[in-house]
């Protein structure tokens, strides 16, 4: 049966997905443009994913333990550049009993089937300190990773939601080449 919360629930992830940058770098091409987004921006849509990937899995997250880190972009060469061009870390903890967190990564994987949202994998440690661990990505249309997180943390009771963005390029930058 398909309640309300879950249906809502179903509709802030497709919206989510549907506003995932456009743009994105290319392996072949390290010059390739770059998907765009201002620093709120892309903390604004890691605060929704995170809200929205708790949700799914019956958790209430506690804004006062979110952590952001933005940096600076690294090539493979371990070129930078000068353009302003950065990636973020966003993570927020929810409170959940430790015993529970299996079911709720398993909840937050089932939701997430048949979506643009890819599980790599799911972890499961029964009886272990940390008990689950959630990897998954949002692969945008050209070839954008968002990268996604959820796992039990040394706190008793924690689930980590993490978001990990691609490089992005400030709006109005000229992208510099190399």
């Amino acid at each position: 049966m398909v309640t309300a919360r879950t249906a809502h629930r179903a509709l802030c992830l497709a919206v989510l997905l549907l506003t995932t940058a456009c743009g994105g770098d290319s392996e072949e091409d390290k010059n390739a443009p770059l998907p765009r987004k201002s620093e709120a921006q892309a903390l604004g849509e890691a605060r929704q994913y995170t809200k929205t990937l708790a949700g799914s899995s019956g958790v209430e997250l506690a804004s006062r333990t979110a952590v952001k880190s933005f940096h600076e972009c690294v090539g493979k060469g371990d070129e930078t550049a000068q353009d302003g061009r950065f990636t973020l870390t966003y993570h927020v903890r929810g409170e959940l009993p430790r015993e529970q967190h299996i079911a709720a990564a398993r909840r937050l994987r089932k939701a997430l089937e048949g979506g643009r949202i890819t599980v790599g994998h799911l972890d499961e440690r029964p009886g272990d300190d940390r008990p689950v661990i959630l990897d998954g990505s949002v692969i945008g249309r050209r070839k954008e990773r968002i990268s996604l997180t959820v796992e039990s943390v040394e706190q008793p009771d924690s689930l980590q939601y993490v978001v990990t963005t691609p490089c992005y390029l400030p709006p109005g930058v000229r992208q510099q080449e190399f």
